[in-house]
């Protein structure tokens, strides 16, 4: 090469952190510059490291879609070794809190969304739909049945009434959420087992067409094993567990309107309960 003249080395691979993520490297910058972990401390430094990181994304120091700096770069920012670094993130993954992309990076994972359901008195349908999400329906079953023992208890109805139930599967951008078994009292919504409900927000047609609303509902959780046939309208491997869900939804005159059972995915979007103080 002659003097004067001069080269341009193009670069191969991930794009340089600073030049591609300006925002997310000042920020990481800042959190880093605060973080002084304790070496004499018995908690190991990766776990200390991973908990500092861990509270910055729930508080918001690092925001959603953020990328993060390399394990290279973070050995530098923190004066540690590559083994502490990758511990901290592999932790941070499994939980959820970060994900990594191929060729791109490790970046800070977008919050699921939460339902706030449990102490409303929206039904899952209209909870998801309020908060802009696309809902979908699959409707195993529907249409009139003899009221067993529970529906009769719930509606107070006498022996020989009918209910109507619906057996759904509700899914939050075409994802699988809860898997629902829907009684109502038959004699108060006369026809409705005649309707084609695919795809509508069952509180939302009563409203509709009987003028019937819901005033509160009461709900009870626990955890429970998903049976065979729920794993797979669920797409979920048998033998794991989610929430079991009871609840009983009432009208303004207090008459029980509905009556659920149902088995929800909290991996798919977490309840969000936020008690007020009496």
């Amino acid at each position: 090469m002659f003097r004067g003249q001069h080269s341009t080395v193009q670069r191969r691979g991930r794009p340089s952190y600073d030049m591609e993520d300006g925002d997310s490297a000042e920020a990481f910058r800042a959190f880093a510059a605060g973080v002084a972990l304790q070496r004499e401390d018995p908690s190991p430094l990766w776990v200390q490291l991973k908990n500092r990181i861990e509270h910055a994304i729930l508080d918001g120091t690092l925001p959603e879609n953020a990328r993060l700096p390399s394990e290279q770069a973070m050995c530098s920012m923190f004066d540690l070794s590559r083994p502490v670094i990758r511990n901290a993130l592999q932790a941070l993954a499994g939980e959820g809190r970060v994900i990594k992309q191929p060729r791109k990076g490790m970046f800070v994972a977008p919050r699921a969304p939460e339902l706030a359901f449990m102490t409303s008195a929206l039904g899952v349908f209209d909870d998801l739909s309020a908060k802009g999400y696309k809902v979908t329906v699959k409707t195993y079953e529907f249409g009139l049945h003899p009221a067993n023992e529970d529906e009769r208890r719930v509606f107070k109805l006498p022996e020989g009434f009918q209910v109507i139930r619906a057996l759904r599967v509700y899914h939050a951008n075409e994802t699988p959420l809860t898997h629902t078994l829907i009684s109502l009292p038959a004699h108060r919504l006369p026809g409705f087992e005649k309707l084609d409900m695919e795809g509508r927000s069952i509180f939302g047609t009563i409203r509709e067409l009987y003028g019937l609303t819901v005033a509160r509902a009461d709900r009870w959780l626990k955890g429970a094993i998903v049976p065979p046939e729920v794993a797979a309208r669920m797409g979920v491997p048998p033998g794991g567990a989610m929430i079991a869900i009871e609840s009983v939804a009432y009208d303004h005159d207090g008459n029980a309107l509905e009556y659920y059972r149902a088995y929800y995915n909290s991996e798919v979007a977490p309840i969000h309960v936020a008690p007020t103080p009496h």
